[in-house]
């Protein structure tokens, strides 16, 4: 295709919230998506004592695409998986996603572009995410929950469900994801 004429392509973000349970499902859901998805997807999980760079390296057993840890004052690229440790955050920019320093993701999800978006939730992500989640889903973004099975938190997904977001299991969640942009 070469280069893009017209305005420029929005590039964003797959984001994924697991927690309790959640690198499990993380693994699952990375090694379904395809090489070359065209999306940054980035992974919030916050971990006790920071061993981001572990969860980097468990993610990069089971990805097809490169696990990185978002740096701030970085950009992220469509096609690469970013660890987000707990001090830093996405933002949308003229069409590019990249990190900046910041503790506070919640505020993060209502920036993104709703039609070119998706937000999942799985086993034991926060609950205070759902909201902001829900209300991108009405605007039209990607949003889907983590369903029962082999979950091990499932409040913030069943709450999302009760607003009408599909749940699926990590599989089915990566198989939306690439009907919609791959």
């Amino acid at each position: 295709s070469g280069v893009a004429t017209g305005a420029p392509r929005v590039q964003a973000p797959v984001l994924v919230f697991p927690g309790i349970g959640g690198p499990e499902a993380v693994g699952k859901l990375l090694a379904e998506l395809p090489d070359g998805f065209p999306k940054p997807v980035l992974v919030h999980l916050r971990l006790d004592g920071g061993r981001y760079d572990n969860l980097v390296r468990q993610m990069e057993r089971v990805a097809h695409m490169p696990v990185l840890l978002a740096e701030a004052g970085k950009a992220a690229e469509a096609g690469h998986v970013y660890v987000l440790p707990g001090d830093v955050v996405p933002f949308v920019d003229a069409g590019a996603v990249s990190f900046r320093p910041g503790a506070v993701i919640h505020t993060m999800i209502p920036q993104l572009p709703p039609a070119d978006s998706a937000v999942l939730l799985l086993s034991g992500s926060d609950v205070a995410l759902v909201d902001a989640t829900a209300a991108l889903g009405n605007d039209g973004a990607l949003v889907m929950g983590q369903s029962q099975e082999g979950c091990y938190d499932p409040a913030a997904p069943k709450a999302l469900a009760a607003r009408g977001a599909e749940l699926g299991t990590p599989a089915q969640l990566a198989q939306r994801l690439t009907d919609r942009w791959f």
